[in-house]
């Protein structure tokens, strides 16, 4: 018996058996985003994140109140398309608050690169 009788059955029964497990796979629907666009989401979030530390840098050096709500940025981001300012906004509220801790805890801008504290 050549080898070739073996492969041709055993072959035909893998076919078979995987062919009934596709059926058993449930369908949910097509994904809520393009492929694409989630790396844009998280492009668009982290931008976010940065304009708003930027933005409580510059309310904290003009002695402001920290609000993200008193930002234009974060109000009304002209630059940003509508598809991704809810990411944004997220970014920058998140960015801005985490920035306000820094400073006010005592994790602020320094101007000195010597440690003559130690």
């Amino acid at each position: 018996m050549r080898p070739s009788h073996l492969l041709i059955p055993t072959l035909a029964v893998a076919l078979f058996a995987g062919g009934k497990t596709i059926f058993a796979q449930q369908y949910y629907g097509p994904p809520p985003f393009a492929y694409w666009q989630n790396n844009a989401e998280e492009a668009w979030e982290h931008r976010g994140f940065y304009d708003g530390m930027k933005g409580a840098e510059r309310d904290f050096w003009n002695h402001r109140w920290p609000d993200v709500n008193n930002r234009e940025e974060y109000r009304d981001p002209d630059s940003v398309p509508d598809w991704a300012r809810h990411e944004y906004r997220e970014g920058f509220r998140r960015g801005y608050y985490l920035r306000v801790q820094q400073i006010y805890d005592g994790g602020g801008p320094r101007y000195d690169d010597d440690d003559d504290d130690q």
